[in-house]
């Protein structure tokens, strides 16, 4: 009797500890976004920027009529380094004002506005934005999609169509 209560005694213990939740070093979803803006805001380190994304990343500007297909292409159109971007009134590059996620879909719909800022000495801004991110399996951005309210429009004017494969 004595062989049988610790013999159920271990099997309980040995299912327990089975059963136990262990917290995965693999950050959440919302973990990835969070700090995947916090970069993006500070705009001080492309490098990390850049480690958020797939090496087959898809960039859609959709009224810029931009496409990428790789991380290097996603590089050189964001160029932090090359650029002459200044945000002005000591803001972060962008506010959030709404921020979607679907951890079943890999997706983050990400609301908000680029606040003023200057480029190549013009000051543009503030322009609204709606950004679709999605994520792989490894948690890193496979496909980018941007609806900017470009102003003046002539940074939009001849843009290209993206309403094809082509």
């Amino acid at each position: 009797m004595y062989k049988f209560i610790v013999s159920l005694m271990f099997t309980f213990m040995l299912v327990g500890c089975t059963s136990t939740k262990t917290k995965s070093s693999e950050p959440s979803l919302n973990e990835v976004v969070e700090n995947y803006i916090k970069v993006y805001q500070a705009r001080s380190d492309f490098a990390r920027f850049l480690a958020f994304y797939a090496d087959d990343v898809v960039l859609e500007d959709m009224l810029y009529g931009y496409k990428t297909t790789s991380k290097q292409q996603l590089a050189d159109f964001f160029n932090w380094d090359a650029e002459q971007v200044h945000v002005l009134d000591s803001n972060k590059t962008f506010s959030v004002e709404q921020i979607i996620i679907s951890q079943e879909q890999g997706t983050a719909v990400i609301r908000g506005t680029f606040n003023l800022f200057s480029y190549n000495g013009q000051q543009l801004g503030p322009w609204r934005f709606t950004t679709v991110l999605k994520f792989n399996g490894a948690g890193l951005i496979y496909y980018h999609q941007d609806w900017i309210n470009y102003f003046p429009r002539s940074f939009v004017l001849e843009a290209p169509n993206l309403n094809s494969d082509e």
